[in-house]
């Protein structure tokens, strides 16, 4: 378990701070069907939730992706932009942000395009919350790679070991434990499988606190894997 003292915390937005996944789904849905491709939930949560649309959509088409996927991308992004304007924060997100100690810096790290990320954080107006936003335009290789929490911690200007990610896919969770990071997996009840090698797993932020000493606080209903 991580003992050190936590500078920063790294948020992923979709399913983390926004409500987005939902529309998101139906939204790829419709676009890989009018192309004769199906999207399960399954198959959504697995390839595509929580990366870039080029790493999912590789993954989803296979030889297809060539010649149909930024197609099928510029399509799906289209439909998800006509209803950003619906996607709304949780809660308990929103809460965390205002408990968190003065001096911890905050900061997102997404596989989400900056155009969707900085609509629906300024409509929110939770914009002035983060030091720095990365998104997909701001680094190479995708989750489960570590690069976007490794950008994070470049721009933040701290050691990856003292910031803490947010996450709620298992390859946003592998990535961050690939960058050195602890990280909290939040466990919504839609499914995401993979979540166990989190350092703590919640299911609501609300169960989640740090002090001003940047130690993490954890209530005895978390689940600790190997606890």
């Amino acid at each position: 378990m991580h003992t050190g003292r936590i500078r920063a915390i790294i948020f992923d937005f979709d399913g983390v701070l926004v409500d987005s996944e939902p529309i998101r789904f139906k939204a790829g849905a419709q676009a890989l069907a009018e192309v004769g491709e199906s999207l399960t939930w399954e198959r959504f949560t697995r390839f595509w939730l929580g990366r870039t649309d080029e790493a999912g959509l590789r993954d989803l088409l296979g030889g297809r992706f060539e010649a149909d996927g930024r197609r099928i991308a510029e399509r799906r992004n289209a439909l998800y932009e006509e209803r950003l304007d619906e996607v709304p924060a949780f809660a308990d997100a929103v809460e965390l942000l205002r408990r968190v100690p003065e001096g911890i810096r905050l900061a997102v790290a997404t596989g989400s395009r900056r155009t969707e990320v900085a609509r629906i954080l300024g409509r929110l107006e939770l914009l002035p919350s983060f030091h720095t936003i990365i998104t997909a335009e701001d680094y190479t290789s995708a989750k489960p790679a570590p690069d976007p929490f490794l950008t994070a911690a470049r721009r933040l200007d701290l050691p990856p070991a003292s910031c803490l990610v947010i996450e709620d896919t298992a390859a946003g969770v592998v990535a961050a434990r690939a960058a050195g990071m602890p990280v909290v997996a939040v466990d919504r009840g839609r499914g995401a499988v993979g979540l166990e090698q989190a350092d703590w797993t919640v299911t609501g932020l609300d169960e989640l606190a740090l002090t001003p000493a940047g130690e993490v606080i954890a209530p005895p209903r978390v689940r600790r894997p190997g606890a």
